[in-house]
């Protein structure tokens, strides 16, 4: 990996300074850090070199607090931190943090696992009431229809006794 020297710092904060509008300020600090007698090129530096490059370092950071040689799955969401963090912590600190978030998201995802169970299981229950109450109506309708049939029949049977006796 190739380490950017001084030089090419000094150059990256100057632009930065210039770039912000801090004139005065940027004319001093190019002044003591010699930036007019620096070998750099300020056509071949992208404008926002240094916000990008600060950026990327952060997304770094980012990326190696949230991997672990030890703890590789693709498929787990990434975690972003807050730039303080990233800036005032060293990287075991930061791999504590994630390995915190990992576990209280795993323990949530529990919790929510066993509610989604409980409701399932609850909803097996009153579906069983449900069928066991649909079985008794079904069960009372057919007593009922046997008793209507009892009936019609009684009926039928006292009006062919009654036809025949006039």
């Amino acid at each position: 990996m190739a380490s950017m020297s001084s030089v090419e710092l000094n150059y990256l904060v100057f632009r930065y300074l210039q770039e912000s509008g801090f004139a005065h300020t940027a004319f001093a600090f190019g002044y003591e850090a010699g930036i007019s007698k620096s070998p750099m090129d300020g056509n071949l530096v992208p404008p926002e070199a240094l916000v990008k490059f600060v950026q990327k370092g952060v997304q770094y950071m980012e990326m190696e607090a949230n991997l672990t040689n030890a703890d590789v799955d693709e498929d787990e969401d990434f975690s972003l931190l807050q730039p303080l963090d990233l800036i005032r912590k060293d990287v075991n600190e930061l791999h504590k943090i994630m390995k915190d978030r990992k576990k209280n998201q795993q323990e949530a995802g529990a919790k929510e696992l066993d509610r989604g169970r409980e409701r399932e299981s609850m909803h097996m229950e009153d579906k069983d009431k449900d069928g066991n109450n649909m079985e008794k109506q079904a069960k009372e309708r057919e007593r009922g229809n046997e008793k209507d049939r009892v009936e019609n029949d009684n009926k039928r049977l006292k009006k062919q006794h009654d036809d025949q006796n006039n």
